[in-house]
């Protein structure tokens, strides 16, 4: 009997497969001008995210991957730590909160891009 080719799922439209391709995992039908595109989008938001922080008087390095557009919307709601009248108290209070608040959601965003990156990889191992 003929081999008859197995029709191949579509599977350039989903994020497991940039960040499959990212850590170098071929993946069949991904063009590298898209993987491009998303590396320096990336690159892009992580360099806004630390220097907003900076702007604002925290950790740039807790900030930069604290959840793009919904990070940089918490962060825009967080009370400046370098606004005039502050005493040192306050100031430190201010930087620590918005340092957690950022580790925290940069945690978050590397705990769910690991989740993703894993789960693509077993579906990619099962296909």
């Amino acid at each position: 009997m003929a081999d008859v080719p197995v029709p191949r799922r579509r599977q350039d439209s989903r994020c497991v497969i940039d960040l499959a391709t990212l850590a170098g995992v071929p993946v069949p039908g991904v063009r590298s001008e898209k993987v491009c595109a998303v590396s320096l989008v990336t690159v892009v938001v992580m360099v806004v995210m630390g220097v907003l922080a900076y702007q604002r008087g925290f950790n740039p390095f807790a900030w930069i991957l604290a959840a793009g557009c919904f990070g940089a919307l918490v962060l825009f709601f967080l009370p400046s730590a370098r606004e005039s009248g502050l005493d040192a108290e306050a100031r430190r209070v201010r930087t620590r909160r918005g340092n957690l608040v950022g580790g925290g959601l940069t945690a978050l965003t590397f705990t769910a891009c690991l989740v993703v990156f894993v789960v693509g990889l077993a579906e990619g191992m099962s296909a």
